[in-house]
């Protein structure tokens, strides 16, 4: 794609986007590269000047001059600045204990995943996603076990505090969106929402456009239903939930923009009332080294260009993820 629109002939170049830096610093080279060439040097010189000093030590003059060089080409304009009129947002951070048998499973498999490290000698692709698929089954066993292994019963203390959580909201006549970055995850919710007799919609990658779009029309609209069960990567976009006082965010995801966007389904322009925020992070595990790693990112992303965004490849955190 980028070889596409860097082939375009014409007289003036514009890029828009929210997130300039959204999957790691090299989004914002390659924006450079196509509205100023060479203005960052080769993505060679780029890497070398900036992207390894960064990574390896925080560079505080490498991001300077980085920043230096790109200011006068940024034009931002944030959420409050559009919008003045914007209500209160809080979030606030649950710490979840795992559960017994939920815990030995968790350190099984973390032991596995250190193994799995140990053991590889090279970079091949196969290996990257058999550490990735690892990662994942780490975040799955912290949600609940059963996303991993559904043929025993097993119990999750994140499951029971986010049900203990909705039932006192959904009592005091709030509705309540529930990201999470697993459906499967979702679906454990569903079936307690049906066993509870909690009215609810849902939407998913599977979710066809128009079933989308009648499910917000309902939870919008509707006053008995006080559930959205929504995949962050599905619904953090093109959604207006102006209706729900409640958002949990049931598993960080390693991209805070992304979590930033589902936020925003709620709190934007035309909702009056504050927006409360819930993350559901499981203690001593993958979920607080996320956390971590995100606020790094933020850190580092707030003192180059003001955005809240930087996901970097996480194989190069794997020793901190799984310490």
């Amino acid at each position: 794609m980028f070889k596409l629109l860097f082939g375009l002939r014409t007289k003036n170049k514009i890029s828009l986007s929210g997130t300039p830096i959204e999957n790691s610093l090299s989004d914002l080279w390659s924006q450079m590269e196509f509205i100023n060439p060479k203005i960052l040097g080769s993505y060679e010189f780029f890497k070398k000047r900036f992207l390894k000093p960064m990574k390896a030590t925080g560079n505080g003059s490498s991001i300077h001059e980085l920043k230096e060089i790109i200011r006068p080409f940024i034009l931002r304009r944030t959420k409050e600045e559009v919008a003045l009129d914007l209500p209160e947002l809080t979030e606030t951070v649950y710490y979840c204990d795992m559960e017994d048998d939920q815990r030995a499973m968790y350190e099984k498999e973390k032991s596995a995943a250190r193994n799995l490290i140990l053991n590889i000698d090279g970079q091949s692709m196969q290996q990257k996603f058999m550490l990735l698929s690892s990662l994942t089954r780490l975040r799955q066993i912290a949600n609940h076990p059963t996303l991993v292994n559904s043929d025993e019963n097993f119990t999750s203390g994140k499951f029971q505090e986010v049900t203990d959580s909705i039932l006192t909201i959904v009592g005091s006549g709030h509705k309540i969106i529930l990201f999470s970055s697993f459906t499967k995850h979702l679906d454990l919710f569903e079936a307690w929402l049906e066993e509870s007799k909690i009215s609810f919609v849902s939407l998913t990658g599977e979710t066809k456009m128009e079933q989308r779009e009648k499910n917000v029309k309902i939870f919008q609209e509707d006053e008995s239903i006080k559930i959205f069960l929504i995949s962050i990567k599905a619904g953090g976009t093109g959604l207006n939930l102006t209706a729900a006082d409640y958002i949990f965010i049931l598993d960080p995801w390693w991209n805070p923009f992304v979590e930033k966007q589902a936020i925003a389904r709620s709190h934007r322009i035309g909702r009056h009332k504050p927006v409360q925020v819930l993350r559901f992070i499981v203690k001593d595990s993958i979920e607080q080294k996320i956390q971590i790693l995100q606020e790094e990112k933020k850190q580092l992303s707030e003192a180059l260009i003001d955005e809240n965004v930087m996901p970097e490849w996480i194989g190069e955190y794997l020793p901190e993820l799984l310490a």
